[in-house]
């Protein structure tokens, strides 16, 4: 594999990226029905991009306009049947919940969101929180939403029971299933199924799109991709594994993703720097909120000190891109997946 500098690769991949280096795109009408919305306002490169690194974004996010319908009865993440009344003031487990609702034409329903959070949609929410196992959910039940979404059954489940103690309506999504899948799963807790399989139908679409790119340009399949973040469990440095976006788009892409073959689950901070450098990555992968976190190359190399020395880290194969692509399972998810297609077959060439 060879190194590529980030304006040649640019340059090869046109339009599939919104920006490298530069400004992308950011107007767009009011979404009606079903469209393509426009780029968050992270698709522009992040400033602290290190020298040689890549920036890869796509530009093609769906979204679609929907009204709940509630009541609403269903059954969670958690097997639990669960009746939802009140939507005005929706508490979030992460940012998945929240891109989704976006996505949805919802967004003005979060309510609340964790304080550190990627999504446009959860970092403009007007309350925003910390939760751990040390602060438990005191705090959230002093919220006031009328709804709480979870999206990880063994870190919500308990907090969800808790919420409906106290009169709150509260579900559970299934962390472990396709993006699509979540999609779907929220747009029936808003009781807005035929918006979500639309909505879920696109990503699905875009995800088969980026898999016929790569398998028509060959190579993406003899390529390990690491996925790392700064937003594991309590803010620590994390592997990314299943049950997230990054596994979807690479499984969808051919390529093995260095968490999954690893049994990793989620942001996983089950590894070692030994072990990383071991696995010997060709590509490294994380989003702009990530390397935000990081503040730049040295803050890279504190988190993970041995991966400048893996295959990926010599070639200079460290790709970034907006964290709503790469990072959170929403809408945004199917166009990452396109975008980086056409850059893993630019790196393996």
């Amino acid at each position: 594999m060879r190194s590529t500098r980030v304006v040649p690769l640019c340059l090869a991949l046109g339009l599939a990226l919104t920006a490298c280096g530069g400004g992308g795109d950011d107007d767009a009408a009011e979404p009606t029905g079903s469209q393509t919305a426009a780029p968050s306002a992270d698709s522009e490169a992040p400033p602290n991009l290190p020298d040689g690194w890549h920036y890869v974004a796509g530009d093609d996010i769906p979204a679609e306009t929907a009204t709940p319908e509630l009541p609403v009865t269903v059954v969670d993440g958690t097997d639990t049947e669960v009746t939802v009344d009140d939507a005005s003031r929706v508490i979030v487990g992460g940012d998945d919940v929240a891109a989704i609702l976006g996505g949805l034409g919802l967004a003005d329903l979060v309510y609340a969101a964790p304080e550190n959070s990627a999504s446009t949609v959860a970092l403009e929410a007007p309350q925003q929180f910390a939760f751990s196992q040390e602060t438990g959910t005191e705090g959230l039940l002093s919220v006031d939403g009328t709804l709480f979404i979870g999206n990880n059954p063994a870190r919500h489940g308990d907090v969800a029971a808790q919420f409906r103690d106290a009169g709150v309506d509260a579900v559970v999504l299934d962390d472990q299933q396709s993006t699509a899948d979540k999609i779907r799963d929220i747009a029936g807790y808003l009781g807005v199924d035929e918006a979500g399989e639309r909505l879920a139908g696109t990503v699905e679409e875009q995800l088969a799109e980026a898999s016929e790119t790569a398998e028509g340009i060959g190579g993406a399949d003899e390529l390990r991709v690491l996925q790392v973040t700064s937003s594991g469990a309590g803010g620590a440095n994390a592997v990314v594994g299943t049950g997230t976006a990054g596994a979807d788009i690479v499984q969808a892409l051919g390529a093995t993703s260095v968490g999954v073959e690893a049994g990793l689950r989620g942001y996983s901070v089950e590894f070692s720097d030994e072990g990383l450098l071991d696995a010997r990555p060709d590509v490294i992968l994380m989003g702009t909120a990530d390397l935000e976190e990081w503040g730049d190359l040295e803050g890279f190399v504190q988190a993970f000190p041995t991966l400048l020395d893996t295959p990926a880290g010599q070639a200079g194969n460290i790709v970034v891109m907006p964290s709503e692509q790469i990072k959170v399972s929403g809408p945004a998810s199917g166009a990452g997946a396109k975008a980086l297609a056409l850059a893993l077959a630019e790196l393996a060439a």
